[in-house]
């Protein structure tokens, strides 16, 4: 007897303990689903800032445009111009933190044109 007694006590506890479950796990569940609506209008929103901003920074900015003026004075032999010319288009582009590639293009371009101003120096000397 007592079996069956304590087996239909158990029987009534473990519906109660179920719907109290349940119950936690439904008002969590409506917290966590809030959590990831937020969350995924946050990711949405970063994702919308990050390609604006590049799209912002991919358009002709002064490191640019002073990068192709230096090439233009670079190409018609005044290279004292596309020197000071590539330095400041160097400085504008180390303020960007997207120009890297400009950046090197510059430095490579700066080292040949002073390699080249040296090299008429010399000529200069000799004859």
């Amino acid at each position: 007897m007592k079996d069956v007694t304590l087996t239909c006590r158990c029987v009534t506890i473990i519906p109660v303990v179920r719907l109290t479950f349940n119950i936690f796990i439904s008002t969590n569940k409506r917290q966590l689903m809030t959590l990831f609506q937020y969350f995924t209008f946050f990711m949405v929103a970063v994702t919308i800032i990050l390609i604006i901003s590049s799209v912002l920074a991919k358009k002709k900015s002064l490191p640019v445009k002073l990068f192709i003026e230096a090439q233009k004075n670079e190409n018609n032999g005044y290279f004292e111009e596309a020197i000071i010319t590539y330095e400041s288009a160097l400085d504008e582009a180390k303020k960007v933190r997207f120009h890297s590639s400009l950046k090197n293009k510059i430095a490579g371009k700066l080292k040949v044109l002073h390699t080249t101003i040296e090299y008429r120096n010399n000529l200069r000397f000799t004859r």
